[in-house]
């Protein structure tokens, strides 16, 4: 085997395993933008606000939140350190009733979609929510 192949070899295996213990999450701005990340599920909630802060270059983020498939209304998160990520997510989906649902369909990987308001404006106007569903 290659270095080439040995590579590949490596990286779809991290790509196969990661979601055991990681998120993805499409972080999604109101005006629409949204990029992948992944954060490991033990992580808190504060450790993910931290983690949007310091990908977006964002100091001071307005508000993280899932929109519920049921209702269509926010699902803020909370900014503690107290809840982890897999348990904030858990207490949402728990049996038949999933509020948070994938964005994807299978086979796709599991990627949920979080809300980010980094507060931006475009002149006077607040950017509006663009919700994607």
């Amino acid at each position: 085997m290659d270095i080439n192949d040995e590579y590949n070899a490596k990286f779809q295996d991290l790509c196969n395993k990661m979601p055991n213990y990681q998120y993805i999450f499409e972080v999604t701005k109101l005006c629409g933008h949204g990029q992948f990340l992944t954060i490991h599920k033990k992580q808190s909630l504060l450790d993910l606000y931290k983690m949007i802060s310091l990908f977006y270059e964002c100091k001071d983020i307005k508000g993280l939140f899932f929109i519920n498939n049921c209702t269509g209304e926010r699902i803020p998160v909370p900014i503690t350190e107290e809840i982890s990520i897999w348990k904030f997510i858990f207490s949402h989906n728990n049996g038949s009733n999933q509020i948070i649902k994938p964005v994807y369909p299978v086979p796709c990987k599991i990627v949920y979609r979080l809300y980010f308001d980094d507060g931006h404006t475009h002149g006077d106007n607040a950017c509006e929510l663009k919700v994607f569903v």
